[in-house]
């Protein structure tokens, strides 16, 4: 069953991202079938407020399912400098932004792959940005986080 999931929202003074890590956080998250537009849109405070609730999304989620299922090991490497940002942003981030996380959590912060692949389904507002780079609402999105019962279970951190 799915739920409808609202990100979070951030004033501008609580936007961490740069934007080149805005970039870095967005390809992080989306397929790489659509890093050529992400490196061709315009940076705005919206889409650096739209990676950022991504971001915080992944890690409280990730940290909700917990780290206990299945073996973890990295198969690809994930978008260069992604993971340095994540680590950064572990330590910056304000840990009232997250429902799940704890502070020791956030120093080494990480993020299940397939988080990842359900936070891909908010790729629709990411089309919205490049076609006229502001929204009218905050981006929402039906995500029913599942754990994979077979295969590899990738965690990046």
């Amino acid at each position: 069953m799915s739920t409808y999931k609202k990100l979070r929202t951030f004033d501008l003074d609580e936007l961490l991202f740069d934007e080149e890590e805005t970039r870095t956080v967005l390809k992080f998250i989306f397929a790489e079938t659509h890093h050529k537009d992400i490196d061709s849109m315009p940076m705005s405070d919206s889409l650096r407020e739209f990676a950022q609730a991504l971001l915080v999304e992944a890690i409280d989620a990730s940290h909700a399912i917990g780290y206990v299922h299945g073996l973890f090991r990295s198969v690809k490497n994930p978008v260069k400098g992604a993971l340095t940002i994540l680590k950064t942003f572990g330590k910056e981030a304000n840990q009232n932004w997250f429902k799940y996380a704890s502070v020791s959590d956030l120093q080494n912060a990480q993020v299940y792959d397939f988080v990842l692949d359900f936070l891909g389904k908010f790729v629709f507002r990411l089309q919205d940005y490049i076609a006229k780079n502001e929204l009218d609402e905050k981006p929402g999105a039906f995500l029913a986080y599942e754990v994979p019962t077979r295969g590899i279970v990738i965690r990046w951190g």
